[in-house]
């Protein structure tokens, strides 16, 4: 019966603990749930749907125009305003279609065929942008609560010599002036925990703006933040895949059509109105036919002017495109340094510093149990141990912030 009831109890704690582990957010999960009800997404889908729906209207004809009225009516004399005295007068019904010219209505296509490039490269950029974004927020609520941890550590650590202090003192073989000296470090070492929690709430605020309320479970293992996703040399090379100069390349584009849609304004459109006057039963009704057709005359004033402002948007949108590629590749190089420089610093903390501060702490620790030492010198210690792991998760803080902005630099596939 014992190892029946042993074995349920270990069954019991085996399923409490795949649970638990099934409850971790984890940085690939934190991503999907973000990228499936992200606001910023949907509205970006939206303007794409709108822009698609705009490619097919572009290239059709504008709607005609139906014309009611009386035409000749007398407005003096004995027949004023007598629609059926005058051989004239008559009851008109017609209709009209413009007609713009070919290359305009293929300019126009090709300009909302631009425009809906545009929505799709901006949907790609936002995409990435909130895949660094939840990234960078998961990462800075991990090393927030990581740095937490160290903090506890210590106020555990002080509370048990405040413990033995507490015993010490009423054996009298320590004085209550150390014992008082222990426990304030302790308050102190709580006070930097509570400022900590405070950090870590604001972390945990930021990821649940971008995924919601999954942001209130526990976290889970980090990925590997000493690789990188993307080879080095390649971060730089695929430049132009870039969401955002995807953009820029796009607007680029964009203007261009508008420059082509300038230059057909230069050709003339035309009109056709059919129009039928009825004057019966005294008179013979009458068919009007009518051929309307623009006259750029003042080509230099007008056409040529609107040419010219489309063709400088088209060199802003070069010239920006140009500014934001050499701001990107500087901000890799800068991202790699950051990581570079982040991975070294790791290692020296790993390889002398820690060691260095917990070889400091017994030292004085056993300075002070053998009455060598001071008890200002073992917190002193203490806290330096603390403090070097938190410089140590700072610095893997922001090498994990370089790594989240190098990792989703590019979007990992196509947007749908």
């Amino acid at each position: 019966m014992k190892t029946l009831t042993h074995c349920l109890l270990l069954a019991g704690a085996l399923s409490a603990s795949g649970v638990a582990r099934a409850q971790t957010l984890t940085l690939e999960e934190a991503l999907k749930i973000g990228e499936a009800q992200s606001p910023r997404l949907a509205a970006q889908r939206h303007a794409f749907t709108a822009a698609d729906e705009q490619t097919v209207r572009a290239g059709e004809l504008p709607d005609p125009k139906l014309r009611l009225g009386i035409e000749n009516l007398p407005v003096s004399g004995p027949d004023a305003w007598r629609y059926d005295r005058d051989s004239m007068t008559m009851r008109a019904i017609g209709l009209m279609q413009e007609f713009p010219n070919s290359d305009k209505r293929a300019a126009r296509s090709t300009r909302a065929a631009r425009a809906r490039d545009v929505e799709r490269s901006m949907l790609l950029s936002q995409r990435a942008t909130l895949h660094r974004d939840i990234a960078v927020a998961w990462l800075d609520a991990h090393f927030a609560e990581s740095s937490r941890a160290a903090l506890e550590r210590l106020v555990e650590r002080l509370s048990a010599q405040v413990d033995a202090a507490t015993a010490g003192v009423a054996r009298g073989r320590q004085s209550a002036a150390e014992s008082f000296m222990l426990r304030g470090a302790v308050e102190q070492a709580r006070d930097k925990v509570l400022d900590q929690e405070r950090i870590a709430a604001r972390a945990r605020y930021m990821l649940a703006a971008l995924i919601g309320e999954e942001a209130r479970r526990p976290l889970g293992a980090s990925p590997d933040l000493g690789r990188l996703s993307h080879p080095r040399e390649a971060l730089v090379e695929r430049l132009q895949e870039h969401p955002e100069l995807r953009v820029l390349e796009q607007r680029q584009e964009l203007a261009r059509a508008e420059v082509d849609i300038a230059r057909a304004s230069r050709r003339s459109d035309w009109s056709l109105e059919v129009g039928y006057g009825h004057r019966a039963p005294m008179f013979d009704n009458m068919l009007s036919v009518m051929v309307a057709i623009d006259l750029p005359w003042q080509a230099k004033q007008r056409q040529d002017r609107d040419i010219a402002s489309r063709l400088a948007e088209l060199e802003q949108a070069r010239a920006r495109k140009e500014d934001a590629q050499r701001m990107h590749e500087a901000e890799i190089r800068g991202w790699l340094a950051d990581f570079d420089s982040a991975t070294r610093r790791l290692q020296r903390f790993q390889a002398l510093l820690l060691p260095l501060a917990n070889e400091r702490s017994a030292a004085a620790l056993a300075a002070y149990r053998g009455g060598r030492g001071e008890l200002s010198a073992v917190l002193d210690a203490q806290r330096a141990i603390t403090e070097t792991e938190l410089s140590a998760l700072a610095i893997e803080a922001e090498r994990a912030r370089a790594w989240a902005n190098l990792s989703y630099l590019y979007p990992h596939e196509a947007a749908k």
